[in-house]
């Protein structure tokens, strides 16, 4: 007899947090691009506007994600990992890239969390396997 653990919130919750949720996350996203791009100086249109254009497209890839993650066989551990690690990773590389830093290290950094999170993923993943 397989014990599932009980469920704290609703299914219309869920539902709502899978949208919220990337819009939320959005948002926080897309005002870490402005913040970047700005450098300390002062607040220009060109900030904001690439700050929404970040969020917009953090939210809409967000959602894309995990609509497709939704419609994949669960057994799928390693692309489930993978799909969300290089999600994670490109957000990363994009924030990185616009503090204006040289190339190498964004691309250093964006290599290896997008590793870890793959690896953490994967190990998630197939440890909570159904049995």
């Amino acid at each position: 007899m397989a014990h599932t653990a009980p469920t704290v919130f609703s299914e219309s919750a869920h539902r709502a947090a899978r949208w919220v949720l990337p819009v939320v996350l959005g948002a926080v996203y897309g005002n870490w691009v402005a913040v970047n791009r700005r450098h300390g100086g002062p607040i220009t249109g060109s900030d904001v506007a690439s700050g929404v254009w970040s969020a917009l497209a953090f939210m809409v890839l967000c959602i894309a994600v995990v609509q497709v993650l939704r419609r994949l066989r669960r057994d799928l551990h390693a692309l489930h990992a993978l799909v969300r690690a290089a999600f994670a990773g490109v957000a990363l590389g994009f924030l990185y890239s616009q503090t204006g830093d040289d190339i190498r290290p964004v691309v250093i950094t964006t290599v290896l969390v997008t590793a870890a999170v793959f690896l953490l993923l994967f190990y998630r993943f197939h440890t909570r396997a159904d049995a």
